[in-house]
Parts: C-alpha cells; sequence; structure tokens
C-alpha cells in the first residue's frame, strides 16, 4: 500500500510538472545559427523576462523542454538569429516546428499537441501582422477627432475578429476567448489614452490640460471586469488605467507638486477599484498600483499598502515581485548611495559612477530603440545650458544591444555627457540595481554619491528640473 501511495505521488507530481513545462523540437532548414531563444514574461506585474536557449545540430534539429506559468497563455516569442515568431503556448503543449529560414515568415509549420493556435498564428503574422503590432496600428487614429478616432481603431478590431472568424476551425474554445477579449480591451486601453495624447499631438508639447470634450470617447469603453481575462494582457492595461480616467473626466486633477493632494487621489482611485472589481481583478489591480507607484510616492505610503495588501492576500502570486520592489525602493531611499557602475569616458578610459563625487549626476537609462527616451533627451541642453558652470553631470546608460545606433544618435543630437552601454539588457546588473522596468527612466545623484530622487523630472520640463538640481548644490 505505501508503494502504491508512493507511486501515485510520483505520479501525480510528473503530470503537474508536465502541465507546466512546454516542449518544443523540430528542424529549421537552412538555419542561420544554431542557437534557438525562447524569450517571454513569467509575471504580470513586472517586465522581468525568461530566456532558454536551444542549440540546434548540423542539420537544424532541436528539442527543449522549458517551464512556463501555470494555468494561463503565455505570449511567447523564438529568436533565430533576427529571425522572429511569435507563440501563444500554455502549460502541456508539446509541439514541433519545422521552417526553412531562408522563407521564415511563410514557411512556418507546427504539428503535435497546441498546434492549432501556433499555426492560426503563423497565419495572422503574414496576413495581419503579429499580435503586438496591433497596437502601432491603433495608435495612429489618435491624433484624428474622437469620432473618427473611435471608427478607425473599430474598423481595426473588425478586421481581426473577421480574420478569426474565417480561421477559427479546430481552435479551442477557451483561444477564440482570450483572441477576442485580447482586441477589444486593446481598443478600450487607447481609449483611456486618448483624451490626454490627442491634445499633446495637437499642442506639439506635453501638457496635462484637456478639453473636456476629449473625453466623449469614454462613453465607447464600458466598465467590464472578469477574472478569467486576467490573463489577457491587454485586459491587464485596461485595468491599471480605468478608474484614473474615470475620475480625469469628472475633474480630478494630478497635483504632482502636492503629494498630499496626489495621494488623496489614488486613495479615491484605490476605494472605487475597492467597490466595482470583482476579487481576482481587485488583487492585480491593488498589487500593480502598489508596484507602479512605488518610484512616485513617499516609501512609508509603500510599505504601508504592501503589508495591507500581504494581509488581505497572504498567498498572492504577486508577493515575491512586490516584496522584491520594496526592498529596491528601500535600497535606493533619498539618502542610500547610488549603486556603482563602470563608465567608459570619450577618450575610452575608464572611471565609476562614484568617481563622479563632488557633482550633482542626473541620471538616464534609454535606449536607441526608444522614441520617448530620445525626444525627452532632446530637451536636456535646455538644462546644460542654463546650468553650464555649475557641478553637474549627465549620465546616460542604454540597455541597446546596437551600440554603433546609439552613437549615431549621440552625435545627431549632439548630447552630452558621459554613456555607456550595459550587457544584459534587462537583466543587466545596472537595471536590476537601480530597478528599472521601462524606458526612460531617471535618477537625481547628490554631490556625496547619494540618491536625492528616485524619479526627477525628465528634461522636458527643465524648470522643475533646475530647481530639483539646485537644491543639491552645497
Amino acid at each position: 500500500m505505501k508503494n502504491l501511495i508512493l507511486c501515485l505521488l510520483v505520479l501525480q507530481y510528473i503530470n503537474a510538472s508536465a502541465q507546466d513545462s512546454v516542449k518544443l523540437s523540430g528542424r529549421i532548414l537552412n538555419s542561420i545559427s544554431d542557437s534557438i531563444l525562447i524569450s517571454y514574461n513569467d509575471n504580470l506585474i513586472a517586465y522581468y523576462p525568461k530566456e532558454y536557449y536551444a542549440i540546434a545540430d548540423k542539420n537544424g534539429n532541436f528539442s527543449i523542454t522549458f517551464p512556463v506559468p501555470h494555468g494561463r497563455y503565455v505570449q511567447t516569442e523564438l529568436l533565430h538569429d533576427r529571425k522572429l515568431a511569435e507563440m501563444l503556448l500554455q502549460p502541456g503543449d508539446s509541439l514541433v516546428l519545422y521552417v526553412d529560414a531562408a522563407r521564415f515568415d511563410s514557411t512556418i509549420q507546427f504539428s503535435g499537441r497546441g498546434s492549432a493556435i501556433e499555426n492560426f498564428i503563423a497565419k495572422h503574422s503574414l496576413a495581419l501582422g503579429r499580435m503586438n503590432q496591433y497596437s502601432v496600428r491603433v495608435k495612429t487614429a489618435i491624433n484624428k477627432e474622437p469620432a473618427e478616432f473611435i471608427k478607425n481603431i473599430e474598423q481595426e478590431k473588425k478586421a481581426e475578429l473577421d480574420f478569426l472568424s474565417k480561421n477559427k476551425t479546430g481552435l479551442p474554445v477557451s483561444f477564440i476567448k482570450y483572441w477576442t477579449a485580447y482586441y477589444k480591451y486593446y481598443n478600450y486601453f487607447f481609449i483611456q489614452q486618448y483624451p490626454q495624447v490627442h491634445e499633446i499631438i495637437r499642442v506639439r508639447k506635453y501638457t496635462d490640460t484637456i478639453p473636456k470634450g476629449n473625453f466623449d470617447v469614454l462613453k465607447q469603453m464600458p466598465l467590464s471586469f472578469n477574472d478569467s481575462l486576467l490573463q489577457v494582457p491587454s485586459y491587464l492595461l485596461y485595468l491599471t488605467g480605468v478608474f484614473d480616467i474615470q475620475l480625469k473626466a469628472s475633474g480630478y486633477g494630478y497635483l504632482s507638486k502636492d503629494r498630499d493632494k496626489s495621494d488623496a487621489v489614488q486613495d479615491s482611485v484605490s476605494k472605487l477599484a475597492n467597490n466595482l472589481l470583482p476579487n481576482k481583478s481587485l488583487e492585480y489591480f491593488l498589487a500593480q498600483n502598489i508596484y507602479g507607484r512605488a518610484r512616485n510616492q513617499e516609501l512609508a505610503r509603500t510599505e504601508s499598502q504592501f503589508t495591507s495588501f500581504k494581509k488581505r492576500w497572504p498567498q498572492s502570486e504577486y508577493l515575491p515581485v512586490l516584496g522584491k520592489q520594496v526592498a529596491i525602493m528601500e535600497r535606493l531611499a533619498p539618502g542610500k548611495p547610488a549603486p556603482d557602475f563602470e563608465i567608459v569616458t570619450h577618450d575610452g578610459k575608464l572611471m565609476h559612477l562614484s568617481d563622479l563625487k563632488g557633482k550633482v549626476v542626473y541620471l538616464t537609462f534609454w535606449a536607441g530603440w526608444c522614441k520617448q527616451c530620445i525626444g525627452e533627451m532632446t530637451n536636456t541642453h535646455k538644462t546644460t545650458d542654463l546650468m553650464k558652470d555649475k557641478p553637474l553631470e549627465f549620465v546616460y546608460v542604454s540597455i541597446n544591444t546596437d551600440t554603433a545606433g546609439d552613437q549615431k544618435i549621440i552625435n545627431k543630437f549632439k548630447f552630452d555627457g558621459l554613456f555607456n552601454n550595459v550587457a544584459g539588457v534587462w537583466n543587466a546588473r545596472e537595471i536590476l540595481d537601480y530597478g528599472v522596468q521601462s524606458l526612460p527612466a531617471y535618477f537625481l545623484i547628490d554631490e556625496d554619491g547619494n540618491i536625492a530622487l528616485q524619479n526627477p523630472p525628465s528634461p522636458v520640463h527643465y524648470t522643475e528640473l533646475i530647481l530639483a538640481i539646485e537644491k543639491l548644490f552645497k
């Protein structure tokens, strides 16, 4: 009997392990490289990409088994040299891929468990582009007036759902629901973005003064919540901003200069969430709220929110990421030493950030592919011109692997400062030390080499930036 129970436990363990992993094998004809990279983000709160490598033999054959998050579809990329295949994986998938690298996109073919979804996505990539390209298409409509904007994004959604309708044979019902929700909630997300972004495009500069008429588009965005959609990325985007935009439409301002009033608005957002969201969506919303605002509010407030969250959801899957973020905020609190790293000077000499003690340092994390980074960085001269006689240094750290491309941008816009590229992209030690999750990211370091501000004004808001810097000179 004991042996029988032991066998059953072992079988349960094996089955559970299989359900939380994916097997991918196959052959790449005319392979460009012997390396296949599998990449995905393993959690819903933050961007911590997981990467797994498979090595192909001389004939292009490969096989890899890798873990995936439990109980949800996982957007995944397969990269072979510069060839990319998009996949939507589920635990338990066992896929066989055949593709000719010389005609990569048009020859992708999957067989095995889960292949119906992957073949659908491959066909979709040829017809309408990759899933994440939808946001690029929809974004172009934001410069239009409200009625035309809604018409355009509805047309884009209809094209996606028509493609699904024509090619849904053999697809699981759960996938059809996922795919439908994906595009519906992406439209809702861009409706949230419309009021402010449309105005920024119209006046050609940053503004948080939004005409009341811009909020008319919100009538097309219902309050529609469903815990089963938490695996859908666009639903998470929708959740993150739905209450903020409702309050803005009601006339609530976000007074970042007045911390007490800003905190009061956020408390109102949390109250709305508690009243309207189902339990799992609420758990995600509050976790994301703690994580996303940790750099913009007092550490004590973040710690208090985290303590309350742990009491309410002691087994939450988000606790490890939240705990890590709180620890980073504690390590980067004002007055704590700025994490040190190496910098290569213009003449090729090696130095460290700590060598800049005696100067105020404005630290920027960026990349050449980040258009917002470049747009904001072009305003840096407004600060440097007015403070050229001050002990101030601008340090730019890029996560871009295209260092030559970065250099062209630096030369084109004549950025002045110290520049560095880090190895490891999002997993680089510098990125992890500073808790960078999105670009651009800014830090202000005082003359003693200590963190002064985790989220100082961007170069666009140069008046506020200059005032913040002036306070740090001894």
